[in-house]
């Protein structure tokens, strides 16, 4: 691992405890493998030498930075190489002008990721930070993104969304029993590995709470057509869990329909007046396309849902959710 210049990210204690765990396990868990014999044969670093003739490929600590994956808040995701083991991973890089004073919301991310260890939740590697960047190098996800997996079936079977919604409400409860709300669960957070399982990440609006305080939270973040009514129809406190069991069951009914639950208001329709849209929420009936059985459209998993069209707030937990034998039965 390379840590230069300490900063804020690494100076406070408990980062700077991170950062040694990371570093005793970069080369026990992470990088079990033997050195690859030429990472320069691997097939990410051909296409990029392909594509960029006569350059060097980038280097970042340990890491050959490859193509963009994405875009986040602070910068971009990279795919990364290992240059000596040659694994894949996927590279959050911050760059420090653009973090500016939000330097503790990013340890926040970190101490959280650091402490999720579920075969459902993307995994920390490392940390390394240079003078212009911090890079955050976490699992890399080959299968993408669900949202994009979703629009090339047009809408999923059953069975595949089933068992896609059961990882994640058991990645979502795992979280919960570590005191961890998520606050921005939505299909562009749920990303894929190779053998389609679904992972859970971008955490930059999860938060810690405490149990004694019956995880109320104040803060209003979060995807407008995933956040519970409550969020913006309330005032004051909303229960954190209770949020993300309300944004899981979109992500099932996006999943099975194809679109987003309450995505039709003509006056509204690119949801941009948010006002309009939880009020829409709040008075329009959840309505299902012909073709979902009755498992899906009655009882636990839309349960959430069907609270808003009555007015109720979304003060479901998990638990129901795993009671639902008939939803578990086809998730195979």
């Amino acid at each position: 691992m390379s840590l230069q210049n300490p900063s804020p990210l690494t100076s406070t204690p408990r980062m700077a405890s991170l950062a040694v765990d990371r570093e005793l396990r970069t080369h026990s868990s992470v990088h079990e493998a033997s050195p690859a014999s030429d990472v320069f044969l691997h097939p990410a670093v051909v296409a990029w030498g392909a594509n960029h003739p006569n350059r060097p490929v980038p280097k970042f600590g340990a890491y050959f930075m490859l193509q963009t994956l994405g875009e986040g808040e602070f910068g971009k995701v990279k795919l990364g190489i290992h240059s000596k083991y040659g694994e894949e991973v996927a590279v959050k890089l911050i760059r420090r002008q653009a973090a500016g004073g939000k330097m503790a919301k990013i340890a926040r991310e970190i101490e959280i990721l650091d402490m999720l260890k579920h075969p459902n939740i993307v995994r920390l590697y490392d940390v390394v930070e240079t003078d212009k960047y911090f890079g955050i190098i976490i699992e890399y996800a080959s299968g993408g993104e669900l949202f994009d997996h979703i629009l090339a079936h047009r809408y999923l079977k059953e069975r595949d969304a089933c068992r896609l919604f059961a990882q994640l409400i058991s990645g979502v409860w795992y979280m919960h029993s570590k005191n961890i709300v998520h606050r921005d669960l939505k299909l562009e957070n749920l990303l894929l590995d190779r053998n389609r399982n679904l992972l859970i990440t971008d955490f930059g609006f999860a938060n810690r709470f405490s149990h004694n305080k019956n995880d109320l939270m104040e803060t209003m973040c979060g995807s407008p057509c995933y956040a519970a009514p409550e969020l913006v129809n309330s005032e004051g406190l909303y229960v954190g869990t209770a949020a993300d069991v309300w944004s899981a069951g979109v992500i099932l009914f996006a999943m099975c329909a194809g679109y987003l639950p309450f995505d039709d208001d003509p006056t509204n329709p690119d949801g941009n007046d948010i006002t309009k849209l939880y009020a829409y929420i709040s008075r329009t009936p959840l309505s299902f396309p012909e073709h979902l059985s009755e498992t899906i459209h009655s009882g636990a998993p839309t349960y959430p849902l069907s609270c808003a069209t009555h007015g109720l707030p979304c003060m479901v937990g998990i638990l129901p959710l795993f009671s639902h034998s008939p939803l578990w039965s086809l998730s195979g």
